[in-house]
């Protein structure tokens, strides 16, 4: 399996999270996210991306590792991902690459996840990065914001 690599600051320290590339559109740096009120927490706002508007999301914050929610200011580096018709952005730190795992690498019992959480993981790498289910992720319904504000 080809990964992406990348690093998502907490705090003092950095996690590092992969899954897979082939459901990676383009990866780029991006300065201007426009905030969207009356959003869920992991929503940071919404980018121009070639003519289309994607949301940006904080994955951190999709999953529940925290509350906070990231500032759009702080938004560096945007992974866009694409499953079936269903686009969005991903807010990175710091892109580490892209590699091969095999699967007999990735450690599956590792990670003490929440069932409700446990769909969003593959396993650990060997260098301790959380390889993420990145289409149960997309195809998840907590993704969809279908509320209406009057």
């Amino acid at each position: 399996m080809e990964v992406i690599e990348f690093e998502i600051s907490n705090n003092a320290n950095k996690e590092k999270y992969a899954f897979d590339i082939k459901y990676v559109n383009e990866v780029f740096r991006y300065k201007k996210v426009t905030p969207l009120p009356c959003t869920p927490s992991f929503i940071i706002g919404i980018i121009n991306f070639r003519g289309k508007i994607l949301s940006v999301i904080d994955i951190r914050n999709f999953m529940g590792f925290t509350t906070d929610a990231k500032d759009f200011n702080e938004v560096r580096q945007v992974i866009v991902v694409k499953v079936n018709d269903f686009e969005v952005g991903i807010s990175v730190d710091n892109i580490l690459g892209y590699y091969s795992i095999s699967l007999e690498e990735i450690q599956k019992t590792v990670l003490t996840i929440t069932n409700e959480r446990k769909e969003f993981f593959i396993g650990l790498t060997n260098n301790s990065t959380m390889l993420l289910d990145i289409k149960n992720i997309m195809l998840s319904e907590k993704i969809i914001v279908n509320d209406s504000v009057f």
